[in-house]
């Protein structure tokens, strides 16, 4: 929202759309200016929250249109008892006015379309902060309500974690920020009840009512909305951005990203990099969502299931879960994936999916929404919990004195974790298995004095090399293409450890057709610095 400066000496503002708003006494204000503008304000409500508010709109309207007809018919008709016959031009154009009232109340109905009601705000500088208030008496059903002297002013969300509520009728809580010197106002509320959901998950906190805690009840969390309304809430670059340096500003412990879509390229872009740096530089724990393509290969979502410094969560639903939340006559007699979870591996040969967690919730959304809490699946609900877990892992380490690193936390959860299923293709779905958190806040003390090892697996095919849909490198083995089982294919395998040691792997093989294997010739030879070596056994992959 841009602003126009007015200068008053009084307790009323006038400015350019003819309005008029009376100003809180109370208000301190030294300069004397006040900072006005405009909005429309279903531009700020998600598409659920402005249906609902157009139909509640539409039948007060109705109300007050069908009252006006009632009104209408009964002029005209008191007019018809009375002038039994209608002479003289002056009575022709009194009856012709009462019948074209009639008549025009009765067609607007057909015609009614609504734009919405426009919000007034004004911003000022009370000495100390830019502060903001807004006039919603266009939303208010009662006279007198909404006026911009009775707003609580806000300043700056981060810096007083302070909201306001547009009106009674939407129950839409909002934030305000001052950007510009004065000069835009944003007003921030939901793109969908989804955040509020995964907040819950990870933290929510009822000391009267513990069933209804999160994960982690009480753990302090920092929302960054990096979803755009006027896009749908799809995620944009500079809401990305602005999300992680946020979260190492306010020296965060965990991140987590309940947000993706397929990528043409895995671990790759802008995006990737700064987490990269985030993760490896600030030693952030990042945790996000697999993704809800399942069940086929390859459907694991950017950035949780695509990028190494990530942790890609995949969704388990267990028997309870199944008949408790989905009402099951016949639930699993075993925990499994939803078959919507995402699967791996990457295309460029990563696993995808590191652990797995519970994919369904039942957890507190928006005032708005009218409801308290609301049932939600998915990999976004998986994640959070998640999250929670790694938070409680987190505060035991910080209390017990053992240092957190993003590389430990992350062992630990992945050797630690419960398979699912038996066979080795139910980890490109469940990832490690179901997190256990006990059993990895025991792992973390029993392995707090070694040494944290951290490196990466390069992987580039002879003869392959860059193309702009594609890298000439990859993060793992990946044989898609039948093509790859009836030719030679030659691999030279970069190990990139912390210490920035490189150890080159150059493996020769030859892959033969054997039910569901590849074999490998007898012969690897493994070079490191021009020193070769050379391994008779065969390697079986």
């Amino acid at each position: 929202m841009f602003l126009s400066v007015c200068n008053i000496n009084t307790s009323y503002i006038y400015y350019f759309v003819g309005a008029s708003l009376v100003i809180n006494s109370s208000w301190k204000n030294p300069s004397g200016q006040w900072h006005v503008g405009c909005k429309l304000v279903y531009e700020l409500f998600t598409d659920t929250l402005t249906s609902r508010v157009k139909k509640e709109r539409k039948r007060r309207w109705d109300e007050e249109n069908q009252e006006a007809i009632a009104e209408a018919v009964k002029q005209l008709d008191q007019f018809d008892k009375k002038h039994t016959k209608v002479e003289g031009a002056h009575l022709k154009m009194v009856r012709e006015d009462l019948q074209n009232r009639v008549d025009l109340l009765r067609k607007q109905a057909d015609s009614y379309d609504d734009k919405g009601p426009v919000i007034d705000a004004v911003v000022w500088h009370d000495g100390e902060l830019w502060r903001a208030a807004l006039d919603t008496q266009s939303l208010e059903d009662e006279s007198g309500c909404g006026k911009l002297a009775d707003f609580v002013p806000l300043t700056n969300y981060r810096l007083e974690q302070k909201h306001g509520v547009f009106s009674k009728l939407d129950a839409c809580t909002c934030v305000l920020n001052v950007y510009n010197e004065r000069n835009i106002l944003s007003i921030v509320t939901d793109s969908s009840p989804h955040a509020t959901h995964v907040a819950g998950i990870a933290a929510a906190f009822h000391p009267e009512e513990p069933l209804l805690n999160g994960v982690a009840p009480g753990a302090q969390i920092v929302s960054c909305k990096i979803g755009d309304s006027r896009l749908g809430s799809m995620e944009t670059g500079t809401g990305l951005t602005r999300a992680l340096i946020a979260a190492v500003e306010h020296k965060c412990d965990l991140i987590n990203m309940s947000y993706g879509e397929p990528t043409l390229l895995p671990d790759y872009g802008r995006f990737v990099d700064l987490v990269n740096e985030v993760v490896n530089k600030h030693r952030l724990i990042f945790v996000s969502s697999a993704g809800n393509n399942g069940p086929a290969l390859t459907t694991v979502g950017a950035p949780g299931g695509t990028s190494s410094s990530i942790i890609g969560v995949g969704a388990y639903v267990s028997p309870a879960m199944a008949a408790g939340a989905h009402l099951l006559v016949e639930p699993p007699t075993e925990g499994l994936e939803y078959t919507w979870s995402s699967r791996g591996p990457t295309v460029d040969g990563d696993l995808g999916v590191s652990i797995s967690a519970p994919g369904g919730a039942v957890a507190p959304v928006p005032t708005w929404t009218l409801q308290r809490r609301m049932l939600m699946n998915g990999t976004s609900m998986s994640s959070p919990s998640a999250c929670g877990g790694v938070a409680l892992i987190v505060s035991a380490m910080k209390a017990e004195g053992i240092p957190v690193s993003p590389y430990t936390v992350r062992k630990a959860l992945e050797n630690t974790s419960i398979p699912i299923g038996a066979l080795p293709e139910e980890k490109l779905t469940a990832g490690q298995g179901v997190m256990q958190v006990d059993k990895a806040y025991d792992y973390m003390q029993k392995v707090q004095n070694l040494p944290c090892v951290w490196y990466q697996v390069k992987i580039k095919q002879a003869g392959i090399t860059s193309k702009p849909t594609s890298s000439a490198t990859s993060r793992g083995i990946y044989l898609r293409e039948p093509l790859y089982c009836h030719q030679s294919t030659e691999l030279t395998i970069a190990q990139v450890y912390k210490t920035q040691t490189r150890i080159h792997l150059e493996i020769i093989y030859s892959p033969k057709r054997r039910k569901c294997y590849l074999q490998a010739e007898d012969q690897i030879t493994v070079t490191n610095q021009g020193e070769a070596g050379c391994f008779e056994d065969g390697m079986r992959t």
